[in-house]
C-alpha cells in the first residue's frame, strides 16, 4: 500500500459512529424495505420529496449529535496529517449533519462532498473530482469505507477501495481491494 498518496473516507460507520435506523427512516417516508433511500427520493413528486428529505434530515441531525470517532480512526487520520497525505470525506449524508459530526469530533479534514453537491455513491463523480483536486491519479488514492456503496464507488472510479468492517465480513467484502477489521491494521499496512 506504499503507492497510496491520498485517502478518501466515508463518514458514518467509517470515521465516526452512526446510529441511523434506516428501517425506521424507510417506514416513515414509505420507502420499500429493499430500495435505496436516495434512489427512492428521486422517484417522488417534488412536494413528497421535500417532506421525505425533512424526515431524513431530522434523523441525520439527531444522529450527528451523538457521534464519536470509530476505534483507531483518529490515530490513522493523524498519521495521514503527519505524512502530508491529502484527505477528503465523501458521504451520502447532508452537508449540515456532516459538518456537525466533523466539528463535534474535531476531524481535521476540510474537503467534504455530500449528497447536495455531487451524485451520491456508488456514482464515482465525487471521487474523480477529488482526484483532480488532489492532482493525483485515481490509482494513487484509497477509498475507505464500511459499506458496499463506498467499495462500488471506488471500483467505478478505478480507485483502490478498503473495507473497514469492525466485526464480521459482510457479503459485499469481495468488492474491496483491501479489507481490515479495524484502522490499526490499515495503519500497519500503510505506514509500517
Amino acid at each position: 500500500m506504499k503507492h497510496i498518496r491520498g485517502v478518501i473516507f466515508d463518514l458514518d460507520g467509517t470515521l465516526v459512529t452512526s446510529s441511523l435506523d434506516f428501517m425506521a427512516i424507510k417506514q416513515e417516508i414509505c420507502c420499500p424495505a429493499d430500495e435505496d433511500v436516495l434512489s427512492f427520493l428521486k422517484s417522488l413528486p417534488e412536494k413528497q420529496q421535500s417532506a421525505a428529505l425533512d424526515v431524513i434530515h431530522r434523523h441525520e441531525l439527531l444522529d450527528a449529535q451523538g457521534s464519536d470517532w470509530m476505534p483507531g480512526a483518529r490515530a490513522f487520520v493523524d498519521k495521514c496529517v503527519e505524512n502530508d497525505i491529502p484527505m477528503a470525506i465523501v458521504t451520502r449524508n447532508s452537508f449540515q449533519s456532516s459538518r456537525v459530526k466533523i466539528e463535534r469530533n474535531a476531524i481535521p479534514i476540510d474537503r467534504l462532498i455530500t449528497r447536495e453537491n455531487s451524485k451520491p455513491k456508488p456514482d464515482p463523480t465525487a471521487l474523480l473530482q477529488i482526484a483532480g483536486d488532489f492532482g493525483l491519479p485515481p490509482h494513487a488514492i484509497l477509498m475507505v469505507g464500511d459499506y458496499r456503496y463506498d467499495l462500488e464507488a471506488g471500483r467505478n472510479a478505478k480507485m483502490p477501495s478498503c473495507l473497514i468492517h469492525y466485526t464480521t465480513l459482510p457479503d459485499y467484502a469481495h468488492l474491496a481491494d483491501y479489507s481490515f477489521q479495524h484502522f490499526g491494521l490499515l495503519h500497519q499496512a500503510m505506514f509500517e
